[in-house]
């Protein structure tokens, strides 16, 4: 008789932190365009047979290019997670936020507490407000932000 033990809790974590690198973009932790789009989907079905309506909100940073020409890549990564957390403090926890690439954000507004177009302003004013600075110099950062409903019948 040979009794063979093996311990699989390694392998465990090392599953999980690989599913969740496959979801998440590196920088910022938020959802990857990947993931956004099989969640957006999910959602677009899921909106068709039992008729639940949510907002899209597309969020395009200004200004992003100025400051990774000053600063560099390194400044513009920090930025790009000071919008991340920023995102993530003004929406609700249901709420799904994205980062698509670049300077591109994704937001799904779930909560139904806020509507869009104050949950859009709201981001917008919060990201002016982000007193962003790198080496000492200041940039005046912006967001335009796209708003779209998510009903039965969208995407047909």
């Amino acid at each position: 008789l040979v009794i063979v033990f093996q311990d699989f809790t390694d392998a465990r974590a090392l599953q999980r932190q690989l599913a969740h690198a496959a979801a998440h973009d590196a920088l910022t932790g938020l959802a990857n365009r990947s993931s956004f789009i099989r969640t957006m989907e999910e959602l677009v079905d899921q909106c068709r047979l039992n008729g639940d309506e949510h907002q899209f909100m597309f969020v395009d940073l200004d200004h992003f290019k100025a400051v990774n020409d000053t600063g560099g890549h390194a400044a513009g990564d920090a930025l790009l997670r000071r919008v991340a957390d920023t995102l993530r403090n003004v929406l609700g926890p249901e709420d799904i936020v994205a980062r698509l690439g670049g300077d591109e954000f994704a937001v799904i507004l779930k909560s139904g507490a806020v509507g869009g177009p104050v949950a859009a302003r709201s981001i917008i004013d919060a990201i002016r407000n982000l007193n962003f600075s790198w080496d000492g110099r200041p940039h005046s950062i912006g967001a335009s932000i796209g708003l779209a409903p998510i009903r039965a019948g969208c995407g047909e």
